[in-house]
């Protein structure tokens, strides 16, 4: 049993397809392992940490020097505490030799583990590659694996970006199709598993909620609505939900910033979608301006935040080192109105650089206005504007 286990391991990381290019982390792990001699990687399932494994073993000629484990590859759940996996390891160890590096994946579910991961540490022998997102480990770096960046040259077909293996398949309707399968292969495996979640359909609709909501909401204001829609869900229940998506990079939560006061409301939160396309699966809509934008400014390591300026409520305020970017999107095609918004943004008396993001901007017709220092941009030009 266990021989064929670490057969089935090793075979399914040596086939494993590449959808998307990972040279920069393929670099970045190599640094830290040969300095750290452990890493973490994580990121929203389906988005290329396995991948990146394979690359890191094809680039380095390590296929044959390294144990590789995949609790989910463990279908019998044969290997359920330190105890197992030390059997499974040993066994390797004669089978093969001493491995160079050892990658452990999906193995939150083994009693024990941590303990396991430590003393195999302390010895200095091995390198560690641990892949997971419900887990930490205090001493280990974290490499985060962001879904697919944003191919500015097809702004017009948002509902083909996002998850590699989606994005590869050219007939739409199979995209939708393939988009379904990885939707409920996300919510199995890394929701009703990992966190026990027994109630699907609440999970759903809670997910389904977040994705068409478009306001800074309290969990008690959520919580309302979903009653109002006769959803029928436990205050805290709800909360352990949306936990469980943030530690699973399904979703992560935005909070209100009011810049007067300088003062994170903590209290009223915005919950974007860790893929665009998984957010259209449930909300069956392809505007996801918002959520692009979020996701881009998120990849380039900006602070993000929505903000408060007196009664004005605007987007985005993003911050990384001294750069400061405060964004409003206007979706009306009146000039006046784009102009009101402008101003609003111009009363702002900082140094951060200032943008409303319309639909289009030809149709607009203006000319220059007092408010020079707020750019009016349509999204694509944004995008242009943060890739420089």
């Amino acid at each position: 049993m266990y021989e064929e286990l670490l057969e089935q391991n090793m075979r399914f990381i040596k086939e494993q397809k590449m959808y998307r290019s990972l040279g920069t982390k393929l670099k970045e792990c190599v640094k830290i392992l040969n300095s750290n001699r452990i890493l973490t990687l994580s990121g929203l399932r389906h988005t290329g940490k396995t991948q990146l494994v394979h690359l890191l073993l094809e680039k380095t000629g390590s296929f044959n020097n390294s144990f590789y484990f995949n609790g989910e590859l463990d279908l019998m759940r044969s290997i359920k505490t330190r105890d197992d996996l030390t059997i499974l390891f040993d066994l390797y160890v004669r089978i093969q030799w001493v491995p160079k590096t050892i990658i452990l994946q999906n193995i939150n579910h083994i009693d024990g583990i941590k303990s396991f991961i430590s003393d195999l540490y302390k010895t200095e022998k091995y390198k560690i590659l641990l892949v997971w997102n419900t887990l930490r480990v205090s001493w280990a770096p974290n490499i985060e694996i962001f879904p697919l960046r944003i191919d500015k040259n097809s702004i017009n077909t948002a509902h083909f970006w996002g998850i590699p293996q989606v994005r590869i398949i050219p007939d739409s309707h199979y995209k939708r199709f393939l988009l379904q399968s990885i939707q409920s292969d996300i919510l199995i495996h890394e929701l009703l598993e990992s966190f026990t979640i027994k109630n699907t359909s609440s999970l759903r609709a809670l997910l389904t909620y977040l994705a068409r909501s478009s306001s800074y909401q309290s969990l008690r204001e959520i919580h309302r609505s979903l009653k109002d829609h006769s959803i029928d869900i436990s205050l805290l229940t709800m909360i352990d939900y949306i936990n469980a998506a943030i530690s699973t990079k399904v979703l992560s939560r935005s909070y209100l910033h009011d810049i007067k006061n300088n003062n994170t409301i903590t209290s009223k939160a915005q919950y974007y979608f860790w893929d665009v396309w998984l957010r259209s699966s449930f909300s069956n809509s392809f505007d996801s301006r918002y959520n692009l934008i979020y996701l881009e400014l998120k990849t380039l390591w900006y602070e993000v935040s929505g903000w408060l300026s007196g009664r004005f409520q605007f987007a985005f305020r993003a911050l990384k080192s001294n750069s400061i970017l405060s964004i409003a999107f206007e979706d009306s095609q009146d000039k006046n109105e784009v102009r009101k918004t402008a101003r609003k943004l111009h009363k702002l008396s900082d140094n951060s650089h200032k943008y409303v993001i319309v639909q289009n901007k030809n149709s607009l017709t203006m000319r220059k206005f007092v408010e020079e220092s707020v750019k009016i941009v349509e999204l694509q030009e944004f995008l242009e504007i943060l890739g420089n």
